[in-house]
């Protein structure tokens, strides 16, 4: 459902990734509550209408018709992410032709309804398998997504239209090979302000006997995508982590980090001499939104003065002219003046 909105970027995004294709280590499923609908009595009728739009949506996107999942857009849709709704049908094809059995699962925590607006809230779900990658490994490896969000609807005449949407939280994985007893951990911030610095770090935990290498890279969410290039980093047991520090789009283009790590084997053939064995390749990508800095700013805040009163209350008014005479040191207008004591 969603997943056809927030996460098709992200995984065609992993295509450019430096290994060819995405990996990663699924998030673990935290149990989540049932479904609530916030809706007015005149207004049931519309949730049911909205509750079959989603059934049909994830119904179209798991059997891959394409008509079947964009007839519930709006041909005005815009996404969060500044996507239109041609992009969305380039990013379908793209996960289809990248994970041909690729399936997704959404679980609806909120059906709000007001008037002929609507707003869906869910954490969704896709599993897929990657295709055999030559240079990685001889078998498949698997990917896995999950990310929360919300999808916007407006009812227009009797039908109901996803309008827009946004994206809170996606994480993207996938592996090939055995990480299974290899403890890897991927950091990154869920939002940053356009134009900041923050810091993504990887953390591995080698295995004895291995040799771990790592890449961190930043690109925004666009369609289509720009990958950036970055070299692979060596890891050992005294260096297990790799940390970057980037800097946020000031063009408030929401971005994802992707961390690829891998493995080898140190051994040795039949006749002594040593061998490294490619044992497995994992990549994360994490979504950063980027929020746009608030440009508002107080109106000559200089020229303002604040009394704070007994009872606790706050008083905010215009500072008098400087040199008026009328406020001084001693609480401001109309004060008495002091006597001066007489000298002996």
């Amino acid at each position: 459902m969603r997943k056809i909105v927030f996460s098709l970027s992200l995984l065609a995004l992993l295509a450019t990734s430096p290994v060819g294709l995405p990996v990663a280590n699924a998030a673990k499923t935290v149990p989540t509550p049932s479904l609530h609908i916030e809706v007015s009595k005149t207004d049931l009728q519309d949730a049911t209408a909205v509750q079959e739009v989603l059934r049909d949506l994830m119904a179209a996107s798991n059997r891959h018709d394409m008509d079947g999942v964009l007839r519930h857009y709006s041909p005005n849709f815009s996404s969060g992410d500044s996507l239109s709704l041609k992009d969305i049908r380039g990013l379908i094809q793209d996960t289809w032709k990248m994970f041909p059995d690729i399936k997704y699962d959404s679980q609806v925590l909120e059906i709000r309804i007001n008037g002929g607006w609507a707003t869906v809230e869910s954490i969704d779900t896709a599993t897929a398998t990657a295709k055999v990658d030559p240079v990685i490994s001889s078998k498949p490896g698997t990917m896995k997504s999950r990310s929360r969000g919300m999808l916007y609807l407006h009812k227009v005449g009797k039908q109901w239209e996803i309008v827009s949407d946004a994206t809170l939280y996606e994480k993207a994985t996938i592996i090939y090979g055995p990480f299974d007893n290899v403890d890897i951990d991927v950091e990154s911030p869920e939002q940053v302000f356009s134009g900041d610095a923050y810091t993504a770090k990887v953390k591995v935990g080698v295995p004895s006997g291995n040799i771990a290498f790592a890449t961190l890279s930043q690109e925004p969410l666009t369609y289509p995508q720009h990958s950036s290039k970055d070299k692979f980093r060596t890891l050992s047991t005294d260096k297990t982590d790799l940390e970057r520090i980037f800097k946020a789009n000031a063009s408030n283009n929401n971005e994802v980090v992707t961390a690829t790590v891998g493995f080898t084997e140190i051994g040795q053939d039949d006749q002594e001499r040593p061998t490294i064995n490619l044992k497995g390749i994992l990549t994360v990508v994490k979504r950063v939104n980027v929020i746009p800095k608030s440009s508002f700013q107080e109106e000559n805040p200089a020229q303002q003065i604040t009394h704070s009163t007994a009872d606790g209350k706050v008083k905010v008014e215009p500072a008098l002219p400087s040199g008026s005479g009328d406020d001084d040191d001693m609480g401001g207008p109309n004060q008495p003046e002091l006597e001066t004591p007489p000298q002996d």
